[in-house]
C-alpha cells in the first residue's frame, strides 16, 4: 500500500494574498455548465469572473474570514 501524505498547511489569508487567490477562484469556477450559461464567451467570462471574485474576496477579507493554503493553491471565504 502507498502512503499518501495529506498534510496541508492552512492559514488565514491577508490582503497581500488577494491577487493570487482571485486567480485561484476565477480558475476554479471557469468551466462548467453554469459558467457556460452565465457568461458564454470565454474572454468575457475571464474578465467578469476576475472582477466578481475580487469583490467577493475583498468583502471576505474586510468583513469575514478567508483561509488559504501555504502555497496559495486553495481558498475558502
Amino acid at each position: 500500500m502507498t502512503d499518501i501524505s495529506t498534510s496541508v498547511t492552512v492559514r488565514q489569508a491577508g490582503h497581500g494574498d488577494a491577487e493570487d487567490l482571485i486567480s485561484v477562484l476565477a480558475e476554479a469556477f471557469f468551466d462548467g455548465p453554469v459558467a457556460d450559461w452565465l457568461v458564454p464567451d470565454h474572454n468575457d467570462r475571464r474578465a467578469v469572473y476576475r472582477r466578481y471574485f475580487e469583490l467577493v474576496l475583498n468583502h471576505g477579507l474586510n468583513h469575514g474570514h478567508v483561509d488559504t493554503t501555504a502555497d496559495l493553491s486553495a481558498v475558502a471565504i
